[in-house]
């Protein structure tokens, strides 16, 4: 893979594909639509508050369960304006810049751009070097980050679950649960781009790395290509005219002991060119006496790349979910008068069998690769989507959930606490697997609090509130639900929902159920959506969601969200 192929990586970012999750699982059929919300129209509401398994399952009847009640999906983008335009434009601001070199004209394109600028072709071309960088420091980096992500899950349900049964010993309802869950994020981390450039003896002395800013050297880099490039000048002058740019340009900052050493080699005072260092020599630097007898072995090399921590993050966990629940009437236990109402209470206990696989590619190794057209860095890419599968982090964790539900003919209020010991789920330490580059930058973005090298992903201790009003003949209903605290999914994503829906859920198995709500994410993506879903014959359920909120890709404006589930299950 070349700098092409991961410019195209960035713009895949940008299609249609987008993700949700509903505290930390994907979001089941009927309640991907009205939310966390207890509704006896679906047996899944017992996947969300415990305490309504007495309502989901009638008076009369000793179980409940589903037939192959969920099979589900989503997907979701970032935010993007026509991303993969602005990636074009820069791949060909790059190349219209570059051909600058053999003396051409800025081309019409660079001009319409960045405008016309004034004196030589070489002067016009390091202008246009350093308006290309600007833009892309200040503009595309952050566009990027915002669009540059991508999100999908899938969740099947086992056959015959959720599973409800009524038992008189135990005065309540059990409830068990298995699903599998495969959730996926990918994206992109931005940094400041600089470049680099090594300076060694052949097979001699290493003189180190001269590290500059992108930004700031963009406007002088043909001047020291030219310099370096140039076989009319001798090594020591090679040298001097770059310490001169260094302390024209101000690129000192960092890169004190490489310019120390090249002065050392080449018996240069670093005072002649208005560069001052201390008396003592650098820490770690080589010795004149060693760069001189390694000046023998060979000429002065250098070889340019360049240098940045941004790259692609990417994440998996594949999630096995086996829950059991109990709710009871605790209005019963406690003899209160039921006049207005009665109240359940329930607790859930998760077991979640996760398997979390991690990669990290570096932009700078890509880039490179494709700079100096190394055939043996071509498989950088395809290794580490390779080693995305094979490095693995194998945790199980148990989480514990309590709810209750205060419900009466026409109304019902209620509240599940989620995650009450906030269990907790390794991902692989990348510092075992990423080679020596990927691993700098990564760390490098550590640093700046983007990422963390060794990761792990934590449930977060949240509740749910929820209420819903009914028709007389409970045929007609008005749902909605709202997360107090932050819940997390397992690839760390962040929501605080809010949800509402409406229904007609009736009686007659011929006559079909319809529903429509809209919901927001307070925090994380930020992203609202409209669901809409459809009930036939009372057993199977179809449901949707699209985003309100668009990116746009190819000219054309895409919902940012998508999902799409179906069940079938025993009706109430």
């Amino acid at each position: 893979m070349k700098l092409s192929r991961l410019a195209l990586a960035m713009a895949a970012l940008s299609l249609p594909l987008a993700a949700q999750a509903n505290q930390s699982l994907t979001a089941p059929g009927y309640a991907g639509t009205i939310g966390g919300v207890s509704n006896e129209g679906t047996i899944h509401s017992s996947s969300f508050n415990p305490a309504s398994n007495g309502i989901l399952l009638d008076e009369t009847d000793r179980f409940r369960f589903g037939y192959f009640s969920n099979l589900g999906g989503y997907v979701e983008i970032g935010e993007s304006e026509d991303l993969d335009t602005k990636i074009n434009d820069l791949s060909t601001d790059m190349e219209d810049a570059e051909n600058m070199s053999d003396g051409t004209s800025a081309s019409q394109h660079l001009i319409d751009r960045y405008g016309p600028k004034s004196g030589t072709t070489d002067e016009q071309q390091a202008k246009y070097y350093e308006a290309i960088v600007k833009n892309a420091n200040n503009n595309l980096v952050a566009d990027l980050e915002k669009g540059g992500q991508f999100r999908t899950g899938i969740q099947v349900q086992a056959p015959l679950t959720p599973f409800l049964f009524r038992t008189d010993s135990a005065r309540g309802v059990f409830s068990l649960n298995a699903s599998a869950d495969v959730q996926t994020k990918i994206g992109f981390l931005g940094d400041q781009f600089a470049v680099s450039t090594k300076f060694s003896i052949e097979d001699g002395a290493d003189l180190g790395d001269l590290n500059l800013n992108l930004e700031k050297v963009a406007a002088v880099a043909p001047t020291i290509k030219n310099i370096l490039d140039d076989v009319g000048k001798s090594d020591e002058q090679k040298v001097k005219d770059v310490l001169s740019i260094v302390n024209n340009e101000g690129l000192l900052e960092g890169n004190e002991e490489t310019v120390e050493n090249l002065a050392n080699q080449y018996g240069l005072t670093l005072s002649d060119y208005g560069i001052a260092t201390s008396s003592a020599s650098v820490s770690g630097a080589s010795s004149s006496l060693d760069l001189v007898e390694g000046a023998a072995a060979g000429d002065l090399v250098t070889e340019t790349s360049i240098s940045t921590d941004a790259g692609i993050d990417a994440r998996v966990a594949a999630v096995g979910h086996f829950a059991l629940g109990y709710g009871t009437r605790l209005s019963d236990w406690m003899n209160m008068n039921t006049e207005y109402g009665e109240l359940e209470i329930g607790t859930r206990l998760n077991m979640y069998a996760v398997e979390a696989g991690r990669t990290f590619i570096s932009f700078e190794a890509e880039a490179n690769s494709s700079l100096n057209n190394n055939d043996e860095d071509e498989d950088t890419f395809d290794q580490a989507m390779d080693d995305f599968s094979e490095n693995t982090e194998q945790t199980v964790g148990f989480g514990l959930d309590l709810g209750f539900l205060w419900h009466s003919k026409n109304y019902q209020a209620g509240v599940t606490f989620y995650n009450l010991n906030e269990p907790e789920f390794d991902y692989p330490d990348l510092s075992e697997y990423l080679d020596a580059t990927a691993l700098s930058a990564l760390q490098g973005l550590e640093g700046s609090g983007k990422s963390r090298v060794a990761d792990s992903v934590t449930l977060t201790r949240h509740a749910v509130v929820e209420g819903a009003v009914y028709s007389s003949s409970r045929n007609w209903m008005l749902q909605g639900s709202y997360t107090l605290g932050e819940a997390t999914n397992f690839v760390g994503d962040e929501f605080q929902t809010i949800s509402v829906s409406a229904g007609y859920f009736p009686k007659a198995w011929w006559a079909p159920g319809l529903r429509a709500g809209y919901s927001q994410n307070l925090v994380g993506s930020e992203l609202s959506k409209a669901h809409a879903g459809l009930t036939l014959f009372g057993i199977l359920h179809m449901d949707a969601a699209v985003a309100l909120e668009t990116s746009s890709f190819d000219d054309t404006d895409i919902p940012r969200y998508a999902s799409f589930s179906m069940g079938l299950e025993e009706k109430f």
